[in-house]
């Protein structure tokens, strides 16, 4: 335990978790989609200039290393641009959809944080996921070197204004075990472009800029 932790200890106080840090947001989770039936939530990303565009988005890299890769979000226009385009790709609330089949794995990448009802879309995913299936999620980190360092200098966030809500690892641990998932993976993510965060971040790697969860479908009737 280094002098700060020995400082600022408490009983009842505990370390953030040891997870790997990686410099990639989707490296792993293409691993697990390899081969695999994924539905993709929140596809669109960022928006389709043209047809090319599509290889800069995260949709494109999950479609080609997918057995069958089905998006679904709720701009129509984007998602019928992106259908013109050849992908399987449906306009759907992530909070409300039935697609009527299920999935290896549900991709859900820096979503959960706009959404109304994260309950909803959790109970939504468990129905699209076949028994074991994995969820991948994204999201960002509320403690990151870049939020910290502007909360100790005064400056207000810049915070997408379509974000409802922050998770951190315990209360996202918390919704997801309420909604029968199990965790099975962790790890803090930052691309470590500026020299400052890459230093910081080496050091404390709970100061990425966002987290990966990786969980699987609980069986809620085994015992």
């Amino acid at each position: 335990m280094s002098f700060i932790r020995r400082l600022l200890a408490k009983p009842g106080w505990t370390t953030w978790p040891d997870w790997e840090l990686t410099d990639s947001k989707f490296g792993r989770i293409l691993q697990l989609c390899e081969g695999k039936a994924v539905l993709d939530c929140g596809c669109v990303g960022s928006r389709l200039e043209d047809p090319s565009g599509m290889s800069a988005t995260s949709h494109y890299h999950l479609a080609k290393t997918a057995s069958r890769c089905v998006g679904v979000d709720i701009l129509g226009d984007e998602v019928e641009r992106r259908r013109a385009a050849g992908y399987d790709v449906r306009i759907a609330n992530v909070e409300t959809m039935q697609l009527g089949e299920t999935f290896e794995v549900v991709v859900a990448a820096d979503l959960i944080e706009h959404l109304s009802n994260p309950g909803a879309f959790l109970e939504r995913v468990r129905e699209h996921l076949q028994p074991g299936g994995l969820l991948c999620l994204v999201t960002p980190n509320p403690f990151s070197a870049n939020l910290a360092l502007k909360s100790l200098a005064g400056i207000q966030s810049q915070v997408n204004p379509e974000h409802t809500c922050w998770y951190d690892p315990v209360t996202l641990r918390q919704l997801l075990e309420r909604h029968h998932f199990e965790l099975e993976e962790w790890y803090w993510q930052d691309y470590r472009m500026h020299p400052l965060a890459a230093l910081l971040t080496r050091l404390r790697p709970n100061l990425a800029a966002h987290f990966i969860v990786i969980a699987h479908k609980r069986d809620v009737n085994a015992r």
